[in-house]
């Protein structure tokens, strides 16, 4: 087996479950934000309430870095499919 494309699946894979991870930690900052006005902390307060903007738009990268993973682990699959034809 091709060294170089078992590295390039295993980048693949890597950058799709950091996407994936992304995901799940914009998600649940967005389920935790539905927070009643009496619970959010003062001004002073160490707590603060996360940015609903960034976490959508860290979700929406983390949907683009599982993507490209994805596309990444196909390209690789393709590449040792054709390297095992030509060794045929």
């Amino acid at each position: 087996m091709n060294t170089g494309s078992m590295s390039v699946m295993q980048n693949g894979i890597r950058g799709f479950m950091n996407g994936r991870a992304l995901v799940n930690r914009s998600a649940a900052e967005l389920a935790h934000m539905n927070v009643s006005r009496n619970d959010i902390p003062s001004a002073g307060s160490e707590e603060s309430v996360p940015d609903p903007e960034k976490s959508i738009a860290s979700l929406k990268e983390g949907e683009i870095y599982a993507r490209a993973g994805a596309k990444v682990i196909s390209a690789g699959y393709d590449t040792l499919g054709t390297l095992l034809d030509l060794k045929v």
